[in-house]
């Protein structure tokens, strides 16, 4: 479940608890007397009741929001941190933390895409770039990125 839908529910759910509060505090608020001090207690618990819900729809990514259909893909900083490894020529480690991603994320078409650039450009191992085509095969379900991992491979070993 997103968190959108999460949240939602959430609000909802604490929104059915917190409506006896606020038409009590209102109850009590209208005749403006020594009620009303009592009135701001039951409408602040009111109010705290949907506060965190409030937040959390609040807070959710705007990107789950406009675009539900991308809202399950998680933002890996792993990229970041591979990429910073080779910019500093630590190639092994890059390599290393890009071959973790592949359980995590083994549908995805740039981590073998990533491995194969360093393996070829960097480090100049073809059998590292290999073995990444060889896994982006036989993980990767869309036909259209399968086409892009062997034309990318093509390209690499020409």
């Amino acid at each position: 479940m997103d968190d959108r839908k999460s949240a939602l529910k959430y609000l909802l759910k604490n929104f059915l608890f917190a409506l006896p509060f606020f038409i009590i505090g209102l109850y009590l608020l209208i005749p403006v007397s020594v009620k009303s001090i009592p009135a701001i207690f039951v409408l602040a618990v009111g109010g705290i009741l949907l506060g965190k819900p409030l937040a959390a729809l609040l807070t959710s990514s705007a990107s789950s929001i406009l675009f539900p259909a991308s809202a399950g893909r998680e933002v890996n900083l792993m990229f970041s941190i591979a990429e910073s490894r080779i910019m500093e020529r630590e190639y092994d480690e890059a390599l290393f933390l890009l071959n973790e991603m592949i359980p995590r994320d083994p549908e995805r078409l740039e981590i073998y895409l990533r491995i194969m650039n360093l393996a070829m450009e960097k480090m100049n191992q073809p059998e590292k770039a290999r073995d990444a085509f060889r896994a982006g095969l036989k993980n990767l379900k869309d036909s259209e990125e399968r086409k892009t991992l062997v034309r990318e491979y093509k390209r690499h070993m020409l």
